[in-house]
């Protein structure tokens, strides 16, 4: 099969001749630090390219070794300001970033919106233009040539998270879940506001590669290690309606199969996701509570494809030994893959310090008992 043929057939539920395998989105891919690491290890030559946060761009060497599936096309972020000498910067909301001498990533340092006080005070601010067309710059071009002169799959990853995780990156976590908690007009006109920019920023993208993409994919962080962020009942009453009509719009607009990336234990948000028409979930978060895989795929692999979940992250790829990761990878190649509806990728992002012989082993074994057709799963220890 080719790997665009693997994809759809895992993603329709059903058993291709192989586990599709998947490296380069937002959350399943490596830090540019650790990629390197893993070039050099490797001996494969080459700059590695950064395209959000520190995350890398896949080097082609990479993808090819481990016999990846999926190739992405992703919106060209823009940003107000350039790097500064101390290592921060501006992006197009106006949220300000930065990268502390010793960290692997730039993080959020200042709410742009953090003082504000009214609904009027929303209404003033300068929000980004989506239909910029800086944005999509040579976009279409990409995703038609993987599309017509590649056979694999082509995934759609714009730069932006959801609105929930986006309203909040405007006032602040704390003031944010106040006001949401509160139910005040400030907290729904910014879930509203971040609603439209969103539609706008995916109608641009789609736009120009909706005809050659077969999975779009969409974020909104709604866990942590232990829990929920919020209630399933504020869930439902006041984040839900937003992502309803936003995803709603990305499956009107395309063909393409929706996946959420949303860490941490949200199991019980499941079956809200697969009433709104997502297809596939991301990272799987087999660590946090209440995520077995095992339960998670008897529960709900009739409905939902996972997307991850192929290797802890937190423990195992990072700390533990290449036989440690083997019996991982089998592990959850046996409780996820039976009749499709799995894409094999680690939980999450691969970080710096990671033994590349734990990167290694983790592949080849994905790929050794991957095969539908090849009894892998008496193989499992």
């Amino acid at each position: 099969m080719t790997p665009r043929e693997r994809l759809l057939k895992a993603l329709g539920h059903k058993e291709p001749d192989r586990i599709p395998i998947d490296l380069g989105g937002f959350a399943s891919n490596m830090q540019a630090k650790a990629q390197d690491e893993l070039k050099n290890y490797l001996r494969i030559e080459g700059q590695t390219k950064i395209f959000v946060r520190q995350h890398a761009e896949p080097d082609e060497g990479l993808l090819q070794k481990f016999r990846v599936d999926t190739r992405y096309v992703r919106m060209v972020p823009i940003n107000k300001t350039e790097i500064q000498p101390d290592n921060s910067y501006y992006d197009d909301f106006g949220i300000k970033h930065y990268k502390a001498p010793l960290s692997h990533y730039y993080d959020v340092v200042e709410y742009p919106l953090a003082n504000a006080l009214s609904v009027s005070d929303l209404r003033s601010y300068d929000w980004p233009d989506p239909s910029d067309p800086r944005r999509i710059a040579g976009l279409k071009e990409k995703a038609k040539d993987l599309y017509e002169n590649t056979d694999y799959a082509v995934v759609a990853d714009a730069p932006k998270l959801g609105v929930f995780e986006m309203a909040w990156l405007m006032v602040g976590f704390e003031r944010f879940l106040v006001e949401l908690s509160l139910d005040t007009n400030f907290a729904r006109y910014l879930l509203e506001k971040m609603t439209e920019i969103l539609i706008g920023f995916y109608n641009a993208f789609l736009n120009e590669v909706q005809d050659y993409i077969q999975v779009v994919m969409v974020s909104d962080d709604l866990g942590t290690q232990n829990s929920l962020i919020i209630s399933p009942q504020m869930y439902r009453s006041s984040i839900k309606p937003y992502q309803k009509k936003l995803w709603r719009f990305i499956k009107e607009k395309s063909n393409a199969f929706l996946f959420l990336h949303s860490c941490g234990s949200i199991r019980k948000l499941i079956p809200d996701f697969i009433e709104l028409g997502i297809d596939a979930l991301n990272p799987v978060q087999v660590s946090a509570t209440d995520m077995d895989s095992k339960s998670l795929k008897e529960e709900f692999g009739s409905q939902l494809t996972f997307w991850g979940g192929g290797c802890d992250t937190q423990r195992v790829l990072p700390f533990g030994t290449p036989q440690e990761v083997r019996d991982e990878v089998i592990r959850r190649i046996n409780d996820l893959s039976p009749g499709g509806g799995f894409v094999f990728t680690q939980v999450h992002n691969i970080q710096p310090g990671t033994p590349p012989a734990n990167v290694v082993t983790m592949f080849e074994t994905a790929l050794e008992y991957g095969y539908y057709n090849s009894g892998w799963r008496s193989h499992s220890s």
